[in-house]
């Protein structure tokens, strides 16, 4: 199959380009990297080097492709992620249809069912609408990752400098947890594998409450008076800022938060729900033990 996949070389894409190109399919990557063009030859793919958000340069890169992977990168530091979200969807939904492209993929995420009051993830509602009105006749799954556990490794300065987690998530509500390989696997069957009509498909790894991720972290660690701690929104919209994160993304990513807290987040996932994944969080933790051990003490 001729394949084209957005996302240049990120945490998925590691994994999912050599997979699909050692499976013997014709794989291209779009990056605007050129720097990456090296490493996506040595995984045996075709890079095609230019911006997610030239229309033109798209729909030339798309044409003759069975199949292509469609996913959200570079909007963080947006005013209005939700704007710039939608903006993205249109230009990829021009693109597939210039270049008549009958089968889609896109990475959307755990939220995508609900609208603005779930704050950051509401963009993935937009796009997944933006793509369905715009492209009535196309084939597309909608993959529904839950919280990456890479999210956690946020946590790796405060956890040094004084043995916490910081969240304004409950601590004791189940949250549901995902690791890129196991994205992956669900996204080359999606890939490789397709099927008919406008579908949606929910990937998830480990069901944990923050307790729990504290409690798995502590024992990785040996550190035993590890503490994840609950904070007011507010705290947390004030830390994440000072951490670095733009101001409106951080708005956004607290009220996502603060509705998983309150409301009954899951409700969709549970009712499609997936089998889970392998990677568990005593996995992942060996891998926060890892960056934990490599990054520079704080002082």
């Amino acid at each position: 199959m001729k394949i084209v996949l957005t996302g240049s070389l990120g945490r998925i894409n590691q994994t999912l380009v050599p997979k699909l190109a050692h499976a013997g399919h014709d794989v291209t990557v779009i990056s605007h990297n050129a720097s990456r063009s090296g490493l996506i030859k040595v995984f045996r793919a075709t890079p095609a080097i230019g911006s997610i958000t030239d229309e033109a340069f798209l729909t030339q890169t798309f044409k003759g492709a069975d199949v292509v992977y469609l996913m959200l990168t570079g909007i963080m530091a947006s005013e209005d992620i939700h704007a710039a979200a939608t903006q993205q969807a249109e230009t990829y939904a021009a693109a597939i249809k210039a270049a008549g492209v009958k089968r889609v993929v896109n990475l959307s995420s755990v939220g995508a069912d609900l609208g603005p009051e779930v704050g950051s993830l509401y963009m993935y509602h937009l796009i997944e609408q933006t793509l369905i009105t715009a492209l009535p006749d196309v084939d597309i799954t909608f993959i529904r990752p839950t919280a990456m556990y890479y999210n956690l490794l946020s946590s790796v300065p405060t956890v040094r400098k004084s043995h916490r987690i910081y969240t304004n998530a409950s601590l004791e509500v189940k949250n549901v947890w995902v690791a890129p390989v196991d994205v992956t696997t669900v996204l080359i069957q999606a890939l490789t594998k397709p099927t008919t009509g406008q579908t949606v498909t929910y990937v998830a790894s480990d069901e944990q409450t923050y307790l729990e991720v504290a409690s798995a972290l502590s024992k990785t660690l040996k550190m035993p008076d590890l503490r994840v701690s609950q904070v007011p929104d507010q705290v947390m919209q004030d830390h994440l800022i000072t951490a670095g994160a733009p101001a409106a993304f951080a708005r956004e990513y607290v009220k996502t938060v603060a509705y998983q807290r309150d409301h009954d987040f899951y409700a969709d996932y549970r009712a499609h729900q997936p089998r889970l994944g392998e990677v568990k969080m005593a996995d992942f933790a060996q891998v926060f033990a890892e960056d934990y051990r490599n990054r520079q003490v704080i002082k």
